[in-house]
């Protein structure tokens, strides 16, 4: 429709009264118009929809729901930061509780209490449109990510007007698609399943997240929704997960007119909720409410599950204190956008960005005032740097981050250029076709630094499907003209996936990868760039060499012809240098019940402060299901100032030597087992007591 008035609060009361009163909607979702709205207006919609449902008999209050994915990014004032896939590349698991304390705030400040957030999908199928919005390829970086974006959402108390509760997503098996495309068919054996894709959402619902939403695609030929396995039998018997799950959008309706798996939208609703389904996303008809009055009629089996379905709903709604009082305060507006969090992010950018390649071209000299041409599509718009779910659903509307937010946001090309004035942008390319191509190359021949940005516009979910991987042809060709030139080329990818960039990045003289580093992620790139910070960020995904190398870093013994990656997860340099030495381990051998302490001395020997992930990696070297060549187990942030050096410990029991068997039970196998820090190695071996066997040590333990 047409734009709409900012100031106006956006409710109809008459449909709202209708959907409360008549249809009893207890929960409700989305931004009006599909686009953010200013703070007040907010807390002014929330209210009116709290009034409404104290005029019902039981004054039930209203849930509201929001995507608050790498911001409170609905909220015109908010803060964007950096999105998850860039997020966990700082391996800062503070960095990532505090930002999950912003933006649960700015969310609880307009009177939403419910984030359909974090997204522990595992990501390993680059091609898939939302591997942004997962925290990369690694089941145990995503599981302790999402545990401090929980830690730092939910505090000790939802209650508490500063917290929200948090929505687990997307159980299960989602980012797996076989195809790459969104809402696809993934084939996952349940030992892999078990394996790769659970133990974040077991972390999680430990964490104490009281909501799941369900995968919005199938596994194995059963549509998410429709999984008995998975939604009851694994999540609320196997986890003990208490908490309620809602559906994802109109999925339920999918059942029938997709799936093909029910007769009609009444079958769906009885598959969807007898499978474990609690709460309906049914955004335009109360069809789901009609279906279940009808059903629980005639099926008191039906009826119980309804029940349970109930109490589970209004607990949350309990703990979220709702019932006490379910209206925002006015006073909290001025918590949203604030210069606080503003630093925050900037230190979160900063902590994002990788310097993936570099040949000592960089850092330069800003003091050399040399003359720098910025190109390509990414350089000088706003959007790209945040991606989808930014003010709108994609992203993409860029009037919107120059009207929106406290602060000014800035492109590549203006944080470049206050560093060095004797700079200017010239496109060459966009997304899709050549624009002024001849005029940048004359622009190039006269620059003695030319910083191309590549990359991806904004999407989200099937609106980014892509067929392969290769960066647009556009981009290629733009690329392959400046570097006929034969002039120092940085690199600087932004996007929300790895999209192949080999041929270009091996005659570059340096590579940045920024992914999706949010409103901030401008200024930490021209930073990074000239030496005003140094780079510390790390790959939380492996960046292909080819469109088919989508093996991950833990790949199996006989996938090693196909593991050379251009950048493998984990990757990142430092404008200094970090030796790392004397790596040793407390025992040789160890019992079942015994823990093993790795340490490891860490020196920074460069010329420049920095900080440094120190990534602990394990290898059982034989086992009875194939194991990973790797399998990261432990990290730290560290920070050091030049010569200062540190010893850093980790701690491993069983638990971490533990794996997934052929009966899909986890267990524990006596044998060797490697220790990766760095270049450095070391080994220790698992003894059982001479009573016990292999087969007898089957255990329910969790992945650390």
């Amino acid at each position: 429709g047409d734009q709409p008035n900012y100031d106006e609060n956006p409710i109809n009361i008459t449909k709202l009264e209708y959907a409360i009163k008549q249809k009893h909607v207890g929960s409700i979702l989305n931004a009006p118009y599909n686009i953010a709205q200013k703070s007040s207006t907010w807390q002014e919609a929330i209210k009116t929809a709290q009034n409404v449902a104290q005029q019902t008999k039981n004054k039930i209050p209203i849930i509201y729901g929001i995507d608050s994915i790498h911001g409170a990014h609905y909220i015109q004032e908010s803060v964007l930061f950096p999105h998850a896939i860039s997020l966990a590349g700082s391996f800062n698991l503070d960095v990532a509780k505090k930002i999950a304390e912003i933006v649960s705030i700015e969310t609880r400040a307009v009177g939403i209490p419910w984030n359909f957030n974090p997204v522990l999908d595992v990501g390993r199928q680059p091609v898939w449109p939302r591997l942004f919005e997962t925290y990369g390829e690694d089941p145990y970086l995503v599981g302790k990510m999402g545990e401090a974006f929980i830690q730092g959402s939910q505090g000790n108390d939802i209650k508490n007007r500063t917290k929200v509760a948090t929505c687990l997503k997307h159980y299960i098996g989602y980012s797996l698609p076989f195809n790459g495309k969104d809402r696809t068919p993934a084939f996952i054996p349940e030992n892999m399943l078990r394996e790769v894709f659970l133990p974040p959402f077991e972390k999680a619902i430990a964490a104490g997240a009281p909501t799941v939403m369900v995968n919005s695609g199938e596994v194995n030929g059963i549509p998410g929704h429709a999984n008995y396995h998975y939604l009851t039998e694994i999540l609320k018997g196997e986890l003990n997960f208490s908490g309620f799950v809602v559906s994802d959008w109109e999925d339920i309706k999918r059942l029938h007119y997709r799936d093909k798996l029910a007769e009609n939208d009444e079958e769906a609703v009885r598959i969807a909720v007898m499978a474990g389904l609690d709460m309906s996303m049914v955004p335009y008809d109360y069809s789901f409410a009609d279906y279940c009055v009808n059903l629980a009629k005639k099926d008191a089996k039906f009826s119980e599950r309804v029940d349970d379905a109930t109490r589970r709903i209004l607990k949350v709604k309990n703990d979220l204190g709702l019932f006490e009082n379910s209206q925002p305060f006015a006073e909290d507006l001025n918590k949203i956008g604030t210069m606080e969090s503003h630093n925050l992010n900037v230190e979160a950018a900063r902590e994002t960005i990788v310097l993936a390649q570099n040949d000592g071209t960089l850092p330069l000299n800003s003091n050399e005032n040399k003359k720098i041409l910025v190109a390509g599509p990414t350089g000088n718009v706003l959007r790209v740097l945040n991606g989808g779910w930014s003010y709108v659903w994609q992203g993409s509307v860029e009037e919107l981050f120059v009207n929106f937010g406290t602060q000014k946001k800035t492109t590549i090309f203006e944080e470049v250029n206050k560093l060095n004035s004797n700079s200017e942008y010239s496109q060459g390319a966009d997304f899709n076709g050549l624009t002024n191509l001849n005029e940048t190359v004359e622009k190039a021949k006269n620059a003695d630094i030319i910083i191309l940005t590549i990359g991806e516009d904004s999407y989200c979910e099937g609106f980014g499907n892509i067929d392969n991987l290769m960066l647009s042809e556009s981009q290629q060709v733009l690329a392959d003209r400046l570097l006929e030139l034969n002039k120092p080329v940085v690199l600087v990818y932004i996007g929300g996936r790895p999209r192949i960039i080999t041929n270009i990045a091996r005659r570059s003289k340096a590579v940045l990868i920024g992914f999706l580093p949010g409103e901030k992620g401008s200024k930490a790139i021209a930073e990074i760039i000239f030496g005003k910070y140094n780079p510390n960020a790390k790959l939380s995904v492996s960046y292909p060499l080819n469109v088919n190398g989508i093996t991950t870093y833990d790949y199996k013994p006989m996938e090693i012809y196909d593991a050379n990656k251009l950048y493998t997860f984990g990757h990142g340099l430092s404008y200094t240098k970090f030796e790392y030495s004397n790596l040793r381990l407390s025992k040789k051998s160890i019992g079942l019940q015994e823990s093993l302490t790795i340490s490891v001395n860490v020196k920074n020997s460069g010329q420049m402060d920095g900080k440094e992930s120190v990534l602990l990696f394990l290898n059982d070297e034989y086992a009875s299901v194939t194991r990973p060549v790797r399998e990261l187990k432990r990290f730290e942030k560290i920070s050091l100032k030049i010569g200062e050096s540190v010893d850093v410990k980790f701690n491993i029991n069983s638990d971490d030597l533990s794996f997934i068997n052929t009966n899909n039970q986890r267990v524990v196998e006596q044998g060797k087992f490697s220790i990766f820090v760095e270049g450095l190695s070391d080994s220790f071996s698992l003894i059982m007591d001479k009573d016990v066997t292999t087969s007898q040590v089957q255990t329910t333990m969790t992945t650390s």
